[in-house]
């Protein structure tokens, strides 16, 4: 029979690498949509949520997502203030698109945008569509071959 610890570092590792995947897919959408244009990116990752002028060349896109409660718990027991939350509860991820001449030349995550395990994590389905479009696309260019 196998020892405790052995199935505990199993366990350990199976649940660090589920966490790889959020944190792959944003890390590769952000370097994905660098050199896009400003149409492309629109349909594949949608409208963005909230956009701004900086100046005549360039602007800026917000993509915005949020999750009430992910990776923790609420406690409530009759303190004053009323409790408090356990891990991290409430996550989101603003994408912000820097585009010049109509063309994307970058993207920073801001918010609290971090999983359990892992960063930016909160992230990864902002572009997915991109990386989905790409991906179907480098596919079909293997076929074709």
């Amino acid at each position: 029979m196998r020892k405790p610890s052995v199935l505990l570092s199993g366990f350990g590792l199976l649940l660090i690498c589920a966490c790889t995947p959020a944190h792959y897919v944003a890390d590769k959408g952000r370097h994905l949509i660098v050199g896009m244009d400003a149409a492309t990116l629109k349909s594949c990752a949608g409208i963005p949520t909230r956009t701004d002028r900086l100046d005549p060349r360039t602007d800026l896109y917000s993509y915005e997502i949020k999750y009430e409660y992910t990776n923790g718990a609420q406690v409530t027991l009759p303190i004053i203030g009323g409790g408090f939350n356990l891990g991290a509860s409430g996550s989101y991820c603003h994408a912000i698109v820097r585009l010049v001449d109509g063309k994307v030349v970058a993207v920073n995550y801001a918010g609290d945008n971090d999983d359990l395990i892992g960063k930016e994590g909160v992230c990864a389905p902002i572009f997915r569509g991109c990386l989905r479009e790409y991906e179907k696309g480098a596919k079909a260019r293997t076929e074709a071959r």
